[in-house]
């Protein structure tokens, strides 16, 4: 059989519903915009399979459509959400629905936002903060009444056109109506406004009326024949919309089989396909069987979202990075396997699936803890760790070794993540990782499911984190090309966001591995110091008498807080250095490897920094870089 989008959208979160299986909605802005111009030429779009669910309304578990989606991955201020904005769909308790839709979500939710709905996105950039809902935009979904293809004469665009446009919700105006853009004539006609406030769609002559009352109030500068095609376009438009879009007929087939055929029919849809990702897969098979278990069940899409929310908002450094794919990643690796792809999902037994549900709930077994305690506070100390030891999602962006820090913290309770041994082994093990990343990859998944047997051998039993034993199962080292290359490139960004210390991998990956800077003190207390201050960068270059680079690393150093903030402050490096023991100054010398033969004066800046860097590269090679490979 078949239903017209606009009867399909009509019994929308009234009727029809999601299965709790589905995975989320993950559509981009562009890819609703792409259904809408397919539709409107005429192409089909597939099948959508209903799941007649009036026999089994004991056995599901439904959720709504999405009309206002937060099309942003970043936290989201409290403005937008308190809106309807959402990024999630929300459950439903007792829906009375009457079918469920397992194949087509993506399709039928984006026509519900297009038409009856809007996006929300972030449009601050960088330096501003993601909390204030004046760097943000509702959009809503147009179409260029202008835009038909067959009036492609000078001055219209010659084609149809969708696009999402902002609108004054939280800006001073809007971007619908006219626009004149070099010689191209354009209307930004809201989808929306195609509705009538019953929820209908407005007749076919209303919405041509509607069109040209539009382009006769329009101020123009455009003669009688082009204002003509103008009026013509967007009564084409407006039908084209009304016949293609509206009311034309998607095939819809309905099935009606219990939850456990739902299942396995759900699975198989997506294993056919590109989509879903593992974790989406993951995560819906994890929706098939925990909401509906008597034993304590709960709902763990809602247990996700809601950490993910948490987790965005108490740490903006990786805010882009915490996901559900994270988490699911994180669940996997309790399993002591690596989400590598599909069939991993599908390979979970039932066993796994209840082992899993435990973890979730109770954490390790000969430790007690609150319900739905343990799971989200390893994550915590995982993603905490690398905040205080210095790197961002920027600096270490990886999700996999994200996961495998919170299982080492899962698995290992009693260990105290802020203790300095603790943090510094952290450090110099994805120091190490940095190092090599360019090279050998090793911050890619496949290269943390080679640690994962370090870990899942020695649960329980860990002191402290094997840094040491992990990056030995990784069965490389760096090649001396390898650390010519990161000095060579390791300098300080003065222009990254936040307050992270390290915003470069390069020079993370250098100063981290120089460990006799901080020793057994905590390298979280350290900050990025420049020798010569970069305040002082104009008077180096006068003394220097050439343009110098403030921000390399022969200039860079690991100094403690307090040292760098309360002591060291922009003195030049050898007026600090004087008012220092002969002792702190043989310490600062050797562990930062400040060169004997070249002065630490401005005048001599390059030969020192140059000097240096040759210095930090012998260090590093003749410490990490074997005979063998050296050779």
């Amino acid at each position: 059989m078949s239903e017209t989008i606009e009867d399909l959208l009509a019994d929308i979160n009234t009727d029809v519903f999601l299965p709790g299986l589905q995975r989320e909605f993950v559509w981009s802005p562009n890819q609703i915009e792409t259904l809408f111009d397919s539709l409107i030429r005429g192409y089909p779009i597939g099948v959508l399979l209903k799941w007649d669910i009036r026999r089994a309304r004991d056995d599901y578990y439904a959720y709504k459509f999405i009309p206002n989606y937060i099309a942003d991955d970043g936290g989201v201020p409290r403005p937008i959400t308190d809106q309807g904005f959402a990024r999630n769909n929300e459950g439903v308790d007792d829906s009375g629905a009457d079918s469920l839709i397992i194949d087509g979500q993506q399709r039928l939710n984006s026509l519900y936002i297009g038409l009856y709905g809007s996006i929300a996105t972030y449009t601050g950039g960088s330096g501003r903060t993601r909390e204030e809902s004046r760097y943000w935009d509702e959009k809503k979904l147009c179409v260029n009444l202008f835009g038909h293809p067959q009036h492609d004469r000078d001055g219209l665009s010659g084609d149809y056109e969708f696009s999402f446009k902002k609108s004054d919700l939280f800006a001073e105006e809007d971007e619908f109506g006219y626009e004149h853009r070099g010689s191209t004539h354009r209307y930004w006609f809201p989808l929306s406004a195609a509705i009538a406030n019953d929820g209908l769609l407005l007749e076919q002559s209303d919405l041509r009326a509607a069109a040209k009352d539009r382009v006769r109030s329009t101020t123009m500068e455009a003669d009688e024949d082009t204002r003509d095609a103008l009026k013509d376009s967007a009564s084409l438009v407006m039908d084209e919309f009304y016949h293609n879009v509206m009311k034309s007929e998607l095939p819809v087939e309905t099935i009606k089989k219990d939850n456990h055929h739902i299942k396995e029919i759900f699975q198989r849809i997506n294993i056919q396909g590109e989509e879903p990702r593992p974790y989406q897969l993951m995560l819906s098979k994890l929706m098939s069987t925990w909401p509906y278990m008597e034993d304590r069940p709960f709902n763990p899409r809602q247990k996700v979202e809601n950490w993910i929310e948490d987790f965005k908002r108490e740490f903006s450094e990786y805010e882009t990075e915490i996901d559900r794919d994270l988490f699911m990643r994180y669940s996997y690796m309790l399993l002591d396997d690596d989400l590598a792809g599909k069939s991993s999902v599908n390979n979970l037994s039932e066993s796994d699936l209840e082992t899993l549900r435990t973890k979730w709930m109770d954490g390790p077994e000969e430790y007690s803890f609150a319900p739905f305690e343990w799971f989200p506070r390893a994550m915590e100390n995982s993603v905490q760790s690398l905040i205080d030891i210095g790197l961002s999602e920027y600096t270490m962006g990886s999700k996999s070794h994200i996961a495998l820090l919170a299982k080492f913290f899962y698995e290992n309770p009693s260990i105290d993540h802020t203790a300095a041994e603790i943090r510094n082994d952290i450090f110099k093990f994805f120091a190490i990782l940095l190092l090599l990343n360019e090279s050998h990859g090793l911050l890619r998944r496949t290269k943390a499911r080679t640690t994962l047997s370090v870990l899942s051998e020695n649960k329980g039993e860990l002191s402290t984190f094997p840094a040491l034993e992990l990056f030995n199962t990784l069965g490389v080292s760096p090649a001396r090309e390898d650390i010519e290359r990161v000095v060579k490139h390791a300098e300080y960004n003065p222009n990254a966001t936040g307050t992270v210390t390290f915003t470069s991998r390069n020079v993370a990956a250098v100063l981290g591995l120089l460990d006799g800077v901080y020793g057994d003190r905590n390298v979280s207390d350290y900050e990025v110091d420049h020798i010569f201050p970069s305040s002082r960068a104009d008077e180096v270059e006068a003394e220097a008498g050439d343009e110098v680079n403030i921000h390399r690393l022969g200039n860079l150093q690991l100094l403690h807080h307090r040292v760098n903030n309360n002591e060291k402050g922009t003195q030049w490096p050898l007026d600090w250095l004087g008012d220092l023991s002969e002792g702190e100054q043989r310490r600062y010398r050797e562990s930062n490897l400040y060169p004997d033969d070249v002065q630490m004066s401005p005048e001599n800046y390059s030969a020192f920094t140059e000097r240096r860097e040759e210095l930090i590269k012998k260090t590093l090679i003749d410490r990490y870089v074997s005979s063998s490979t050296d050779d």
